[in-house]
């Protein structure tokens, strides 16, 4: 069993990021751990550093990966406040571009919801580090074909689910619900499956997502429900917009409790990543039928842009 300091989850995106999150009370023990787990994060022993002198100080503390580089490091609390804006409180306010130590600060919420917003809290921590580095949160089910990611987009009932669970070998489907993009130092995008956080709402079936295991990103496909399956390409003020509403579904709650100023600047960096985004990836309109092989159109589309380069 997990105990206060005793162990952290090590969590490594394909952007270069390397993360250290472990429990800073005893409060946030449980939490911690159905996080790793829910993440398949690799546990590790680790003796933290006392958390209220972290506080007083607000030095930031390096921690070594197992490799020996620096990464960040992340102490979730539970502090028994009551929380007015749905992203937790850090400490210390820094960029997230510097190594060192990251507070979450998590207040209290209802009984019934309480797991599921902390859990919420601190993958959008996370989201909004990948953000600053060109990345973004969609609402999009994500999928690996031939070793190439491919994210199936769109609101709640356009059918993402079942479509992921209609895809057969060597399809595989690794997330149905939300997708993080991330970008490395040579701008190429890869995808993280990222988990179904509504699953551990009101005692649900949760889950497991392997989050570490990042595929290159070769398409994106918004869903459309239709008697035929056929692909449609987008114009790019079309594909910007459905991008923008994608991100709007799986990240609006990073805008909850922001000033006017803050929430400019967080939909400016939306809007800025997703067009850099469009222009090495251009999105697709895909019209699904109930019972049709939709996935051989969209695997045109990929061996096309294979053979264009």
């Amino acid at each position: 069993m997990s105990t206060f300091g005793a162990d952290r989850y090590d969590l490594k995106l394909a952007d270069g990021s390397r993360w250290s999150i472990s429990a800073g009370d005893p409060q946030s023990v449980s939490i911690v751990s159905q996080f790793g787990e829910a993440m398949q994060l690799s546990r590790s022993d680790y003796s933290a550093s006392p958390v209220s002198s972290h506080l007083k100080t607000g030095k930031s503390l390096p921690v070594p990966s197992s490799d020996g580089t620096f990464g960040h490091r992340l102490l979730v609390l539970v502090d028994g406040e009551d929380s007015r804006a749905f992203l937790p409180r850090l400490h210390p306010l820094k960029s997230f571009g510097d190594q060192g130590t990251v507070v979450c600060r998590l207040g209290h919420w209802d009984s019934e919801t309480e797991r599921f917003v902390h859990l919420v809290q601190i993958s959008l921590v996370l989201a909004r580090q990948a953000q600053t580095c060109g990345g973004i949160l969609l609402h999009g089910a994500l999928a690996d074909w031939n070793g190439l990611g491919v994210i199936l987009a769109g609101p709640g009932g356009t059918g993402k689910t079942t479509a992921s669970n209609r895809l057969p070998a060597p399809w595989r489907s690794l997330s149905d619900d939300l997708t993080l993009i991330v970008r490395d130092s040579q701008k190429n995008y890869w995808a993280h499956p990222w988990p179904t956080w509504s699953r551990f709402l009101w005692g649900g079936p949760g889950g497991e997502w392997n989050v570490q295991k990042a595929v290159p990103l070769g398409g994106i496909f918004f869903l459309l429900r239709a008697d035929e399956d056929q692909v449609a390409p987008l114009g790019n003020g079309q594909a910007i917009s459905l991008l923008l509403s994608s991100t709007r579904e799986a990240s609006n709650l990073m805008a909850r409790g922001l000033s006017p100023e803050e929430s400019q600047a967080l939909h400016l960096k939306w809007f800025n990543n997703l067009y850099s985004l469009s222009r090495s990836v251009s999105p697709h309109l895909l019209h699904i039928s109930l019972t049709g092989p939709f996935w051989k159109e969209i695997e045109r589309v990929l061996e096309k842009n294979c053979r264009e380069g």
